[in-house]
C-alpha cells in the first residue's frame, strides 16, 4: 500500500508539473507576435520539450497506477 500512495504523490505532482508547463505555453502565446522571431522560435522550441517531457512523466506515472486508455494513448504515438 505504501507503493501504491507514492506512485499517487507521484502522479499528482507530475499532473501539476504538466499544467504548470501548459500554462507557461500559454503564457507564451500571449505575448508572442504575429510572425515569430527566431528568439520566439527558440523559446517554443524549449517550451513544447518541456511540456511533451513532463506529459510523458505524468503519463507513466498513471500507467504506473493502472489508469491506460489504450484506445486513445495509441493514437497518440
Amino acid at each position: 500500500m505504501v507503493d501504491e500512495i507514492k506512485a499517487l504523490h507521484r502522479a499528482r505532482d507530475n499532473a501539476r508539473g504538466f499544467a504548470a508547463a501548459a500554462r507557461e505555453m500559454a503564457e507564451f502565446l500571449d505575448r508572442m507576435s504575429a510572425v515569430p522571431d527566431p528568439e520566439q522560435e527558440a523559446e517554443y522550441a524549449t517550451l513544447l520539450a518541456r511540456e511533451q517531457s513532463v506529459y510523458r512523466l505524468r503519463q507513466d506515472a498513471l500507467h504506473d497506477l493502472g489508469l491506460v486508455v489504450r484506445s486513445l494513448e495509441e493514437s497518440a504515438d
